[in-house]
């Protein structure tokens, strides 16, 4: 464990330059107004940005949460075991967490992925995402957004409302087996409230256990692949 540690403080230290603040044990502010130069790197501490502030850098954690006030901007934004919360108009260029969850207030925008390994993704409304929407085991939920790229996802439920548009496909991979005594859970995704997806749906897997839920005037421009569809 101790070794695990060191390795990962190491990289962490590495990877942030020379012009970055490291801190272990440590929280970092970034107050109302305040426009900070190089990258934030906390082990142990969260990083927390006021409104109207900046950030020309990357934002990161290891064990802390990265909490972004109302109309500001960072560049990348990643946690390992911790959660990011951006508030209303502001911008990043990527949103990534290995566990814990990312929510996104009204009229944020991102350049780039939002990706969560373990953990929930949550966009408000007229947010607008340039790149994918990803997760392995976690839910997905879209009111009133623009998704550039694909949806993806193992174990997660996905809800599109309110003129929701996805511009690429979702797709659900469930290629790899499951052992005998376990299945893959019941997987729903709703496309509701004139919220519509572009491409297809494609669902990957010999046993898929998923349902595709069409409602509201909520459509799906291609195909939907390897899945139940119920139309309400």
């Amino acid at each position: 464990m101790k070794h695990s540690f060191l390795a990962t403080m190491t990289f962490v230290i590495l990877a942030c330059g020379v012009s970055s603040d490291t801190g272990i044990n440590k929280s970092f502010f970034v107050s109302d107004g305040e426009h900070k130069k190089g990258n934030l790197t906390a082990v142990n501490g969260t990083i927390s940005v006021g409104n109207e502030a900046s950030v020309l850098g990357d934002c990161s954690t290891v064990n802390g949460q990265i909490v972004i006030g109302e109309n500001s901007e960072v560049r990348e934004a990643s946690c390992v075991n911790g959660s990011i919360s951006i508030d209303r108009n502001s911008k990043a260029s990527r949103l990534s967490c290995v566990n814990g969850s990312i929510e996104m207030g009204s009229e944020v925008k991102i350049d780039g992925t939002v990706s969560t390994v373990n953990g929930s993704i949550k966009a408000k409304r007229e947010t607008a995402i340039a790149g994918n929407m990803e997760t392995v085991n976690g839910d997905m939920y879209a009111l009133e957004t623009l998704i550039g790229g694909d949806m993806s996802t193992v174990n997660g439920d996905i809800e599109l409302l309110e003129n929701t548009i996805v511009k690429g496909d979702i797709i659900i991979d469930r290629k790899q087996k499951q052992s005998k005594f376990r299945e893959y859970k019941k997987l729903v995704i709703t496309v509701d409230s004139g919220s519509k997806v572009e491409g297809s749906i494609r669902v990957k897997g010999d046993d898929p256990n998923v349902t595709v839920v069409l409602a509201g005037g909520g459509e799906v421009l291609g195909e939907i692949l390897n899945a139940e569809v119920v139309r309400k």
